[in-house]
């Protein structure tokens, strides 16, 4: 699966979709995707498509939000 069939993570054509953060160390930030409606993540099995789909969806401004918003807390 490429990460074009992924678009709707980044076009525009939802805003349910962000990114959590799951680290603050010096080294490269990690991300996990999620629908912040549904309270649910999105899972790509291939490494390659999933860096692909996050580098896309921090390239079109997706929303980063961490473990605390998310929760509500």
């Amino acid at each position: 699966m490429s990460a074009t069939e992924y678009s709707y993570l980044w076009d525009g054509t939802s805003d349910e979709w962000a990114l959590v953060r799951l680290d603050d160390g010096p080294s490269a930030p990690r991300y996990f995707i999620v629908n912040r409606v549904k309270n649910r993540g999105l899972i790509i099995e291939d490494d390659a498509t999933y860096a692909e789909v996050i580098t896309k969806m921090l390239d079109h401004g997706c929303r980063v939000v961490t473990a605390q918003e998310l929760s509500g807390k």
